[in-house]
């Protein structure tokens, strides 16, 4: 179960930690910049009194040249105070932008290593997918709103810091009032925008159905039987449907925050209002300068924005908290298959075999197991297929065979020595596993092939050799560039091969990877009759010198194999020879005969 932290404080701290982490360099620079920022503001009021007490004094001076060298030093030490706030800002932006870019690519990077470093079960939860669209949706965003919000919060305070003392010096009321006229931004901010974030997060999973609709309507894998079935208006609907509905939303929280910001600038107007109308009494009644007047209406003025922003930078790094909440959820996630306490060095050949000793099975959220004391010996050097219906738990061997999933009881065991005490990573490079549906990698044939062990040296002769056991040979010779065609219609200059023919390739990165262990499922699901025996023969030159496990549900591959076994109900229920199970008479020989006499019968017509 993933459960989201609280303490927004303790998350805000990370998060500093974590920007600092992705560029101290920059950090230093922007909060240096940040500073600057903020004292600025302080200087130019400060400088403004000054300024315009000495142009009063010298329209009351006759053109007094101390009086008139005293206010050009003023309003040249301004002018170039102000420049000098422009460049800062403007640097400021930039180093912004820079430093967001950064930030966003290390937080990009950290989303990939967690993704690869979890559980295969995350892959197969809801609320994985959830948490993961709120992490990757605004990974691209967020990042540049992160330091934003923090920057206004830093900048802001150290200027409402200065300003507010040059404002005690007319009143000590004043920072209350200026304070007030602030609050209805406040509420705004610590309720209104809350809501909205607290909406967006609780509609991830409508945003994921959208998504889904969307690749429906426009991926290529799902493009043929949208035509075939006329589906396309199907999936529009669908989409619009959920698209209104989240619009429809949005649109009323959007609303509530445009109405709450008008009442609140109408506030703080009024309040702003009135105290320069206070401020003007004063000079009227001769108990203030005109300089007071211009230095208090932009103290006051600027410090009713400094504070409107400080609230709303508050604001928003509270609301960033929900991302931030999801981001270090996700960052936090720990795999459960992790090496045992006894960490022995891993085999680099297999002498005995595999063993499966009482292994049971559930996956997460089911009631029903996937294996109910499954016991199985696979000897070192033979070649096995494992046949049974769908749903009998085949798959489910693999996986556990490749730590995917730990057994819910029992033991799975490598020449004696259990999958817990050996190092992950290296048992994983005694398999090499030929999935049903090969993945198709969008790169070059000969990458395709290399990617079989980024660790060898990626000889063109081992790759070639690779390609020819396969059966590979013969296509790649005829693509455009050969070994270096881009495969996949993805790019531009790709060249698109069949299913059979991306099933070559997977058997040739398995060649590749010259592993001990060699597992196939359902290797031969693309490919035609004509190519499948061949595809076989070929598969047994692979697996010479090493131990195969072949699921599947073609009786003319498995009576190929060494020995058979039968799952069904997540146990073995039968083994032996091809013969000597239809001599048995159980339930190989039983499918067997169905699929001979569907044959004679087709024979017949």
């Amino acid at each position: 179960m993933i459960k989201l932290p609280s303490f927004p404080i303790l998350l805000w701290k990370r998060a500093l930690l974590l920007i600092y982490e992705a560029s101290p360099g920059y950090t230093i620079c922007w909060i240096g910049l940040l500073v600057l920022q903020g004292i600025l503001p302080v200087l130019i009021a400060y400088l403004t009194k000054f300024a315009i007490d000495s142009l009063a004094g010298v329209s009351t001076s006759n053109g007094e040249s101390p009086r008139v060298t005293n206010a050009v030093w003023f309003l040249g030490l301004m002018a170039i105070t102000v420049l000098f706030a422009e460049v800062v800002q403007q640097a400021g932006t930039w180093m912004r932008a820079a430093h967001a870019e950064i930030f966003g690519d290390f937080i990009a990077d950290k989303i990939h290593t967690k993704a690869g470093e979890v559980d295969f079960a995350f892959y197969e939860s809801p609320q994985y997918f959830n948490l993961a669209e709120q992490v990757r949706g605004e990974a691209g965003s967020r990042p540049l709103a992160m330091l934003e919000s923090f920057g206004t919060v830093i900048h802001s305070s150290i200027s409402l810091v200065g300003l507010g003392a040059l404002l005690l010096t007319y009143g000590w009321w004043l920072a209350m009032v200026l304070v007030a006229g602030a609050l209805p931004a406040l509420y705004l901010t610590f309720v209104i925008d809350r809501q909205y974030h607290h909406w967006w997060r609780s509609t991830a999973e409508d945003r994921r159905w959208t998504a889904y609709y969307d690749a429906m309507l426009t991926h290529a894998n799902a493009a043929a039987e949208i035509r075939l079935f006329d589906l396309n208006s199907h999936f529009r609907r669908l989409y619009q449907s959920v698209k209104l509905r989240l619009r429809n939303e949005k649109l009323r929280q959007i609303r509530k925050q445009v109405i709450g910001k008008v009442v609140a600038s109408g506030i703080a107007l009024g309040v702003g209002a009135g105290a320069l109308i206070w401020m003007a009494m004063r000079v009227l009644y001769n108990t203030a300068t005109f300089g007071d007047l211009g230095v208090f209406y932009q103290i006051f003025s600027r410090g009713q924005g400094l504070v409107n922003a400080l609230f709303s930078g508050v604001g928003k790094t509270l609301n960033n908290s929900l991302y931030l909440e999801s981001l270090f959820t996700f960052l936090d996630l720990q795999p459960n298959v992790m090496p045992g306490p006894d960490r022995r060095q891993s085999l680099n050949v297999l002498r005995k075999g595999i063993s499966f000793k009482s292994v049971k099975f559930t996956y997460p959220g089911s009631e029903s197991p996937a294996l109910a004391g499954l016991d199985l010996f696979v000897p070192a050097g033979s070649v096995v297929a494992l046949v049974g219906v769908n749903g009998a738990g085949k798959s489910t061997l693999i996986k556990l065979l490749c730590r995917f999933y730990e057994p819910t009881e029992g033991s799975i065991e490598l020449d004696g020595v259990d999958l817990k005490s050996i190092e992950l990573s290296r048992l994983r490079r005694m398999m090499s596993v030929l999935f049903q549906v090969p993945m198709q990698y969008h790169a070059s044939a000969k990458e395709n092939i290399a990617l079989g062990d980024l660790a060898a040296k990626g000889l063109d002769s081992e790759i070639v050799n690779a390609a020819r056991k396969a059966g590979a040979e013969a296509f790649i010779d005829r693509l455009p560039k050969q070994y270096d065609t881009l495969l996949g219609k993805w790019f531009v200059n790709g060249a698109e091969i069949s299913g059979g023919e991306w099933q070559r390739l997977a058997l040739a990165r398995a060649y590749y990877r010259k592993s001990p262990v060699v597992i196939l499922d359902e290797p031969t699901s693309m490919m035609d009759s004509w190519s499948e025996a061949d595809w076989f023969d070929r598969f047994r030159d692979l697996a010479s010198g090493r131990t195969g496990i072949v699921i599947t549900h073609r009786f003319t591959i498995a009576m190929r194999a060494d020995i058979i076994h039968v799952i069904d109900g997540g146990r073995i229920v039968e083994s032996g020879t091809h013969r000597e199970l239809l001599e048995s008479k159980g339930l190989y020989a039983e499918s067997w005969s169905k699929q001979m006499q569907a044959a004679d019968k087709m024979l017949a017509v």
